[in-house]
């Protein structure tokens, strides 16, 4: 746990656009040395193989770090230190994460500010070469819109509070492998956005400091409903003469959709112009690796398609649940009777990082009483709202629907593979081998013979 000397906690801010002036300097001078010294090789391999026309992007990537480091010295010195003050001075997990900050921005420069917070597992893991490097694992997330008071003549003043639920890990030492919190506080204004990223101590909830924790809950900052900010990824929430509709639009996941059809399309085109160039030397081997590629980009951008062109709609009534997808013209429908269902969960299903941006999105899945799960809601984006709409699922299932726990659904045995998928499997795993074997026996005459031998 980061060591706590008083209630405010500061970002790291001043050392971030340090830390990027480095990296800017470092990649510019290393991209422009090999484009001076190298002006006419570098010609010269773009004319023999297209594969290398990449590396143009790595002026703009340089052009883009001094961009940024701009951006965030300007930040700097507009804001300041900007520290937050939290109340109890360590949050809670399974209690209240509650306090404020005070920024130097006027009151009608900032219609919303919004403030997000996650746990994560950072991890360092070795490559091939023994080079380290770090990931994160999003555990948990919430967000929430706020609407900045008015504090003094020229500041503003933000308090908030999250509920993380209990079972969560509490902050961690650095080390190989730890638990963190992070408070990500946006407020977007004219001109350069404040936005940052402060690391929180957090410890198990303890009884002798809720009652401040519930008083500074009740100091929170005017609340901005989820509809009025996250327009197009939402359900749609209607009364019926049954009960309650959520419908889930076509196109509620078009930027994760995107991306994925993006990096499927440049997956395939980059397999295809450097693995082509392999033709001459290994041509069955960076054929069949063009081929495997080739599945899997064609499997990310029919994936993304599927995220665009589907529509759930889900409606709870006393009677019971019923669920219909539309996938373009296919429509599957489910119901699920309220004595046969168990209990609805939330569950996070997808999760991105994007600079300082951290967003997780969550699903609900219906439990049945046999022990089956039915995907009920999804792109849920923050456990609260998620929480929020499972509740408006329970409360139309009436007052006389009870949650309870899922019966053990019996095991039952496997049927083994047939014996043809089990050869197809091992020709499969053993395919680059033996088209790699293949290949070099055109070069090497002991390898031609073996095949020759096995020729039937």
């Amino acid at each position: 746990m980061p060591r706590v000397t008083d209630n405010k906690i500061y970002s790291q801010a001043s050392s971030e656009f340090w830390v990027s002036w480095i990296a800017a300097i470092i990649w510019n001078a290393i991209t422009w040395v090999a484009i001076i010294k190298g002006g006419e090789n570098l010609l010269q391999a773009f004319d023999e193989s297209p594969v290398f026309y990449f590396f143009v992007l790595f002026p703009f990537i340089g052009l883009f770090t001094i961009y940024s480091a701009i951006k965030q010295t300007l930040a700097w010195f507009k804001f300041g230190k900007t520290p937050v003050e939290l109340n109890p001075a360590i949050g809670q997990v399974g209690g209240y994460c509650a306090g404020s900050i005070t920024l130097p921005i006027l009151t009608q420069e900032a219609a919303i500010a919004e403030l997000s917070l996650s746990c994560k597992r950072r991890y360092y893991r070795k490559d091939s070469d023994g080079h380290s490097s770090t990931h994160d694992e999003v555990i948990w997330h919430d967000q929430v819109s706020l609407k900045p008071e008015r504090y003094g003549r020229k500041k503003i003043k933000i308090n908030f509070s999250f509920l993380p639920p209990s079972g969560l890990p509490i902050s961690e030492e650095k080390s190989d492998n730890y638990h963190l919190w992070q408070l990500h506080i946006k407020v977007p204004v004219r001109g350069i956005d404040y936005d940052r990223i402060f690391e929180l101590p957090m410890q198990a909830a303890s009884e002798s400091i809720s009652g401040v924790a519930e008083f500074s809950r009740t100091q929170t900052s005017e609340v901005i409903e989820h509809k009025e900010t996250e327009k197009g990824l939402i359900p749609t929430i209607k009364k019926t003469s049954a009960g309650t509709e959520f419908y889930y639009g076509y196109g509620r996941s078009k930027v994760m959709a995107m991306a994925i059809m993006l990096f499927g399309l440049f997956l395939g085109g980059f397999s295809y112009l450097f693995f082509g160039e392999f033709t001459a030397f290994l041509p069955i081997t960076s054929s069949l690796i063009n081929i495997y590629i080739s599945l899997i980009a064609s499997g990310l951008f029919l994936l993304g398609v599927f995220l665009v062109l589907n529509s759930l709609t889900v409606e709870a009534s006393l009677s019971g649940v019923r669920k219909q997808q539309k996938i373009l013209w296919f429509k599957l429908d489910e119901f699920i009777k309220t004595e046969d269902i168990a209990d609805i969960s939330v569950e996070q299903n997808a999760s991105s990082t994007s600079g300082k941006n951290t967003r997780v999105w969550y699903a609900l899945k219906l439990l049945t009483k046999e022990g089956q799960t039915i995907e009920v809601a999804d792109s849920l984006e923050g456990q609260s709202y998620a929480n929020d709409i499972k509740q408006q699922m329970l409360d139309s299932l009436g007052s006389r629907w009870q949650a309870s726990s899922p019966e053990q659904s019996k095991k039952k045995s496997k049927r083994p593979l047939p014996r043809w998928a089990k050869w197809i499997g091992k020709l499969l795993s053993y395919s680059f081998s033996i088209a790699l074997l293949y290949d070099l026996s055109q070069f090497f005459p002991e390898l031609t013979e073996i095949f020759q031998q096995l020729k039937f």
